[in-house]
């Protein structure tokens, strides 16, 4: 029986057809963006220029003149707002091409809040693109080795960048409204990275003097932000959260324990051993403030980005630390509320929960257990949390 030319199928190919052209412009906009960072394409814009004088600077790249995909280049950073396209006067028929304010802010190498180096691994670390574009190959030589000495110093240098960006302010202003907090004396950053914000809260009290403990390479580096933004009250101490403990780090200053130990991001921030030892850093009425990523509650919205970053996460391994298959996590994290539980459990009460993608607090009532479970997270794209609680009880 010859077929029905006229027969179609149950369902339509517009989902496929969708997925594959949202993939391939995806692939187009990274590349493009690659490009420009790579060649410092705005840097070049951040004074005029016309599109003759952009056309030479293309040939001196060493390309081949096309003034046709040049023009079609520019346009679709003008899509991206990146790019602004003017008139310099009114009786002008001549335009010129000018980066915008974001784009000289976030990349430009000249700025002060350049996101260069921070965008960079996208493209570069661990070859991370090229684990892609040869997935093959990947899935067949298995998970990448990665010696945490070298993993995290690079990571804070990206960290600090983008906590200076707004989330650093954002952090502080929440801390300050804590009475305790404010009037901490004695404070530890644990696996504090750039020391930005030990450096930050030693703000909040002049006679507050503040250690940051970190990894001996990675105190190397906070070395050099220290002297940045100049705070002497500011110092480093070398260690290993997982080996060493947070007790042996108080002196005669401060020997009953910490007024304030905050943490930001710390891989083993949601391991109950590592909580053990903050626990018993933490003098009486101290304050521990930790701001994590609980990816549990990344919103329905952000569902593909987290599996995608699944991915990423489990392609490759560090040579010490044991990671979980989700991804930001580590051997034995705790989600949010069995954190929650377990702060309580070992004799801290909970002031705050403060969710960073919202910028605002989970638990304006007392119930907090109830106010963190009834907020809706389908707008949440990285289930980032700062929980601040008070030791009550030994």
């Amino acid at each position: 029986m010859a077929k029905n030319v006229l027969e179609t199928p149950k369902v339509g190919p517009e989902q496929i057809e969708n997925l594959f052209e949202d993939a391939y412009l995806g692939l187009r906009k990274f590349f493009l963006l690659k490009y420009c960072l790579q060649y410092n394409v705005f840097e070049l814009l951040e004074k005029p220029k016309t599109f003759e004088e952009i056309a030479v600077w293309f040939e001196e790249q060493g390309f081949k003149p096309n003034n046709n995909l040049l023009e079609s280049i520019l346009d679709a950073l003008i899509q991206f707002g990146l790019v602004k396209v003017y008139h310099t006067s009114y009786n002008s028929e001549n335009v010129v091409y000018k980066s915008t304010e974001i784009a000289k802010t976030y990349l430009s190498p000249n700025s002060e809040f350049s996101k260069i180096d921070s965008l960079a691994p996208f493209f570069t670390y661990g070859e991370r693109a090229n684990r892609w574009i040869n997935l093959e190959e990947t899935l067949k030589s298995g998970e990448l080795k990665t010696e945490e000495g070298s993993f995290f110093p690079d990571i804070i240098k990206r960290m600090a960048i983008d906590c200076r960006a707004g989330e650093l302010k954002l952090t502080i202003d929440y801390l300050k409204h804590f009475e305790d907090i404010k009037n901490a004396k004695s404070i530890l950053d644990v696996a504090g990275g750039h020391g930005l914000y030990g450096i930050a809260l030693s703000y909040l009290n002049e006679d507050s003097k503040c250690k940051v403990f970190d990894l001996p390479e990675v105190c190397e580096e906070t070395k050099k932000y220290i002297e940045e933004y100049g705070s002497d009250r500011v110092s480093t101490v070398a260690g290993n959260f997982f080996t060493d403990n947070f007790i042996d780090t108080l002196d005669d200053s401060n020997s009953e324990g910490y007024d304030l130990i905050f943490s930001s991001y710390n891989p083993g921030g949601k391991n109950p051993a590592v909580i053990d030892k903050i626990c018993e850093a933490t003098a009486l009425n101290g304050i521990f403030a930790n701001k994590q990523a609980f990816p549990e509650n990344i919103g329905k919205k952000y569902a593909t980005k987290k599996a995608f970053d699944g991915i990423d996460w489990n392609m490759f391994s560090f040579t010490g630390t044991k990671k979980e298959k989700v991804c930001y996590t580590f051997e034995n994290s705790l989600t949010l509320d069995g954190y929650v539980s377990y702060l309580e459990e070992k004799g801290f009460e909970i002031l705050g929960i403060f969710s960073v993608e919202d910028k605002k607090s989970l638990n304006s009532d007392k119930n907090h257990h109830h106010a963190v479970k009834k907020h809706h997270y389908s707008n949440i794209k990285t289930g980032n949390h700062i929980v601040v609680a008070k030791k009550i009880r030994e």
